[in-house]
C-alpha cells in the first residue's frame, strides 16, 4: 500500500532512542518518501524543505497528519537472532531436559520448503506484529524464508544453517561427520547470495552461516569464510551455546569454542556470534580484541535455566545486541528476561535500566548487525522504521516515563502501527500484508504434517518419556532437509 509522499505522525510521546535518549512529550515525526526529515515537539516540522507554504495548523499543503494520541512512537525494534520457522517447536521443549538435542535437531529433518515457508510466514508475522522491524536468521531452506521475508515486508539478513555434523546424532553421543551435507548447504548458501542480496527493495542481505562451533570442521568453516570474504557479506554463527558443545569442544580441541574460532580465523567485525553462554574470560577477550559483536537471546537461555556472561562482555566493551531466538518471539518480553536476569546472576538491581534494554533492541542490535546508519533510531536521514504502542491500557496507565512502561509492562499486543521504510505494514494491530488467519491455518497445517512425520507424541501421553519421537523417526540421514 502507497504512503504520501510528506508525513507527519503526531504521538503523545516520541522515544527518538537518538543520542541523548531524549523523551518528547507530544511529539512528532516527519517523513518523505520514506526517509525521517526531522523528530521533535508537535508543530516544529509542518511547513518543511521543498513545501509549497503552509497550510491548516502550520503544515504544509500536501501533506498528510496522522495523529496518535496517548501512544508512544519509537523506532523498530531489531531481533538480532531469529529462526522465525522455530515456532514448531512452541510448547514442545520448554519443559524437556533434551528439547534440543533431543527433540527440536532431529524433527527439523522433517522440514522442507513448503512447510518453512509457511512456518516462517507465521514467524515473521508474530514479531512485526510485536514491532520488529529487522530479523536476523539463520535456519534451513533459507529461500522460503526469503520469500516469506519479501512478501511480509519484513526487513532481514539471512544465513543458511551450514554444518558437517549429523546434529540429530549429538543426542546420541555419535556426532557424526558428513562432509557431503556441508559442501550441498554452503552451495544453497552462495546461491541464496546470489539471488536474494538486496532484494525486495534492499530490505533483504545475505550472510553466511556456520551452524556452531562443534557442528563445523575447520575445513567448512575455512570455506565459509572465503565465501563471504569474496562477497564481502557477514557471517553468523552458534558459539558456546550449551554444556554438549563445551564438554566437546575441550575434549576434542582442547579449548573453548571462541578460542577455536579465534584459531581458525572465524571471529571479527562481519561475524555475528550467537549466545556465548559458556564463553570463559578468555574467549570474551578474543572477542573484544577482534571487535566480533554477540547476540544475546535472554528469554531462550533463561527458559533453559542458563545465563550468558553479559556483565563481563559490557565490561570487556563487547558490542552486544539482543534477540529473541526461537518458539516464543516476543520482544518486551525478552526485554524483561534479559533486565530480570542480568539482575538475578549480580543480584543487584543497578546492572541494567529499561533505557539500556531498549537502546539494546534498537541501536545496540542495529550496530551488531552493521546497520545503525540506516535503523535503530528515529534521526533525519535513516529509514522511516517506527513503531506506536498504545499506552491508554490498565497495564500500561498512568504514565509518567513511557519507556518504563513500556519496558516493565508492554507485550507485543499493545503495538498497534509498524511501519518499514514509510510503508505501515501493521495498522490498528492488522497485519497488511498478508491475511493472519490464513498464515495460522496454514502454518498449523505444516506443523501437523511434521509432527506426524516425527512420531511426536499426542498431547498427555508420554510425558516422563525421554524420547517422545518414535524410534525410526530419531535418527537422521547424512543428507538433512
Amino acid at each position: 500500500m502507497s504512503q504520501p509522499e510528506r508525513l507527519i505522525l503526531r504521538a503523545g510521546w516520541v522515544v527518538p532512542v537518538d543520542p541523548g535518549f531524549n523523551v518528547i512529550r507530544d511529539g512528532e515525526v516527519t517523513i518523505e518518501d520514506g526517509i525521517v526529515v526531522s523528530a521533535g515537539p508537535r508543530g516544529t516540522s509542518g511547513a518543511g524543505p521543498g513545501s509549497s507554504g503552509p497550510g491548516r495548523d502550520g503544515v504544509a499543503a500536501g501533506t498528510t497528519v496522522l495523529e496518535f494520541p496517548g501512544h508512544a512512537l519509537l523506532p523498530g525494534l531489531v531481533n538480532v537472532h531469529t529462526h522465525v520457522a522455530g515456532c514448531l517447536f512452541r510448547g514442545l521443549t520448554e519443559d524437556r531436559t533434551d528439547g534440543f538435542y533431543g527433540l527440536a535437531l532431529p524433527m527439523e529433518r522433517f522440514l522442507d520448503a513448503e512447510a518453512t515457508y509457511r512456518l516462517s510466514r507465521l514467524g515473521i508475522a508474530e514479531v512485526l506484529l510485536a514491532g520488529c522491524t529487522v530479523i536476523h536468521e539463520i535456519y534451513h531452506h533459507m529461500a522460503a524464508t526469503a520469500q516469506a521475508a519479501a512478501d511480509l515486508g519484513v526487513r532481514a539478513q539471512l544465513a543458511m544453517k551450514v554444518f558437517d555434523t549429523d546434529l540429530a546424532s549429538i543426542g546420541t553421543g555419535e556426532r557424526r561427520q558428513i562432509p557431503a551435507e556441508g559442501e550441498r548447504r554452503l552451495r544453497q548458501n552462495v546461491e541464496l547470495y546470489d539471488t536474494w542480496n538486496g532484494a525486495a527493495d534492499g530490505r533483504l542481505q545475505v550472510r553466511f552461516g556456520a551452524h556452531a562451533a562443534d557442528t563445523c570442521s575447520p575445513r567448512l568453516l575455512a570455506q565459509i569464510r572465503a565465501e563471504a570474504e569474496s562477497r564481502g557479506a557477514g557471517r553468523h554463527i552458534h558459539v558456546a551455546q550449551s554444556p554438549q558443545e563445551r564438554d566437546f569442544m575441550a575434549a576434542t580441541r582442547g579449548t573453548g569454542s571462541i578460542e577455536f574460532l579465534a584459531e581458525q580465523d572465524f571471529l571479527g567485525p562481519d561475524v555475528v556470534v550467537a549466545h556465548v553462554t559458556y564463553a570463559t574470560d578468555r574467549g570474551i577477550d578474543l572477542l573484544s580484541l577482534t571487535d566480533t559483536p554477540v547476540a544475546h537471546c535472554p528469554a531462550i537461555l533463561a527458559k533453559r535455566g542458563r545465563f550468558a556472561p553479559v556483565r563481563a562482555l559490557y565490561d570487556a566493551g563487547v558490542r552486544v545486541g539482543w534477540g529473541t531466538d526461537w518458539v516464543t518471539m516476543d520482544p518486551w518480553d525478552m526485554m524483561r528476561f534479559g533486565i530480570s536476569v542480568a539482575r538475578l546472576a549480580d543480584r543487584r538491581i543497578d546492572v541494567l535500566s529499561a533505557r539500556e534494554a531498549l537502546w539494546r533492541l534498537t541501536m545496540g542490535s542495529a550496530g551488531v548487525l552493521g546497520v545503525d546508519h540506516q535503523v535503530g533510531s528515529l534521526e533525519p536521514g535513516k529509514q522511516a522504521d517506527l513503531i506506536l504502542v498504545d499506552l491508554r491500557q490498565p497495564h500500561l496507565a498512568p504514565v509518567h516515563d513511557p519507556v518504563a512502561a513500556l519496558v516493565y509492562n508492554a507485550s507485543g499486543r499493545d503495538v498497534t502501527h509498524v511501519m518499514i521504510g514509510g510503508r505501515f505494514v501493521v495498522a490498528d494491530r492488522q497485519l497488511r500484508t498478508a491475511d493472519t488467519d490464513e498464515i495460522v491455518s496454514q502454518a498449523q497445517a505444516a506443523a501437523d504434517r511434521i509432527w506426524d512425520a516425527a512420531g511426536l507424541a499426542p498431547p498427555g501421553a508420554g510425558l516422563d518419556a525421554r524420547w517422545p519421537l518414535r524410534a525410526g523417526a530419531r535418527g537422521m540421514g547424512a543428507a538433512h532437509a
